[in-house]
């Protein structure tokens, strides 16, 4: 039961943690190694667009829903031996409006809740540590973040559903309330789940074998079959037609988790569950969801993992983060959903590129 819901989890987050197993990573240096670490210097200054979309495919149609565009800034505060502070600040965020998504009650829900919450931090400076390595450590003023975030919440949820008053139909206000407010309990939740910047430091702090390896994981209680490929490589600094905005090396992880039949069949109704409220019309559909033999050959597929690009100082240049879920089941049309999370510098002012 308790992998049941880690997959469910992982079909409706999307997480800014990849896991490698500890014999995957370099305990000792090496020439032939790939080492994600901050070389950060005291008024480094970088901007980043970040991106987030959602894409669904049903048999041959495609919908895309851009959830949100921003651009922000980076500046390092301070620099020791052993930290780096820095200052993340919002420059501009598109988030869509109501009006712009399809008559999807459950997906205006999602995406508003969304755009409410990036648009009140973009009011606001986020001040966070990193240890020597560049991993995230702390954010100074998380309370107040976490405060502004909470009171948007409450004052601008009615009017969701007012403008939106089918929502209620389909999600439990209550529960989403309390799973939001859940995601920003505490710091370390915050981190998580803050909008953009942690992505910037999935890796740091780690090292990896130079080359591809792959980790094939039997599942056990707690976690289904899955395989674990990661890739790291060095650029050749000497490579013709290099551009100075080149990245000097790369890291990708990626998951690949199936399940299949009556798992499959479990994992939807979970999902039917958290979604619908508790009223006839939801009833009416957990029965048919019961009824079904649709799924009884169905097989899930949930691709999860992170590409990122760094330079030698340890900023990254960009980072992709995608979760996939393809659903195929006999005789009917397959359907997959993808989320994505991306990163692209565009502007950099760091002492370790001044020539």
């Amino acid at each position: 039961m308790k992998r049941l819901f880690l997959a469910l989890f992982a079909l409706f987050s999307l997480s800014t943690t990849v896991n490698a197993t500890a014999s995957d990573i370099v305990d000792e240096q090496s020439p032939d190694s790939v080492y994600v670490v901050a070389y950060f210097c005291k008024n480094d200054t970088l901007e980043y667009i970040y991106t987030s979309e959602e894409t669904r495919i049903k048999g041959s149609d495609t919908t895309t829903v851009t959830i949100e565009e921003s651009k922000f800034r980076l500046v390092v505060l301070d620099s020791t031996a052993t930290e780096y502070r820095i200052q993340f600040t919002e420059l501009e965020t598109k988030s869509p409006h109501i009006e712009d998504i399809d008559n999807d009650p459950k997906q205006v829900m999602l995406n508003s809740i969304k755009a409410i919450f990036n648009r009140n931090s973009a009011n606001s400076h986020i001040v966070f540590t990193t240890n020597e390595l560049g991993e995230i450590q702390h954010i100074v003023n998380w309370e107040e973040i976490r405060d502004n975030l909470l009171k948007t919440l409450e004052t601008c949820w009615d009017d969701i559903y007012k403008a939106v008053p089918e929502a209620s139909n389909y999600v439990d206000k209550n529960l989403f309330s309390e799973l939001i407010k859940a995601k920003y309990s505490s710091e370390e939740q915050l981190i998580e789940n803050l909008e953009g910047f942690p992505l910037l430091f999935s890796f740091h702090g780690s090292a990896f074998h130079t080359g591809s390896t792959t980790i094939e994981n039997e599942g056990n209680d707690e976690e289904f079959p899955s395989t674990v490929q990661i890739a790291a490589y060095n650029f050749d600094p000497e490579e013709e037609e290099r551009d100075d905005f080149d990245p000097d090396y790369e890291v990708a992880i990626i998951t690949t988790s199936t399940t299949h039949g009556i798992e499959v069949k479990e994992l939807v109704q979970a999902v039917m569950g958290f979604i619908l409220n508790d009223n006839d019309n939801s009833q009416e559909v957990m029965k048919s969801l019961n009824a079904t033999k649709d799924f009884d050959n169905a097989t899930m597929n949930i691709y999860d993992g992170i590409e990122a690009y760094y330079w030698f100082n340890g900023w990254p240049s960009e980072i992709m983060h995608f979760n996939i879920v393809e659903l195929n089941t006999p005789n009917k049309e397959s359907q997959s959903r993808i989320r994505t999370k991306s990163l692209e510098c565009v502007y950099r002012s760091c002492f370790n590129f001044m020539k």
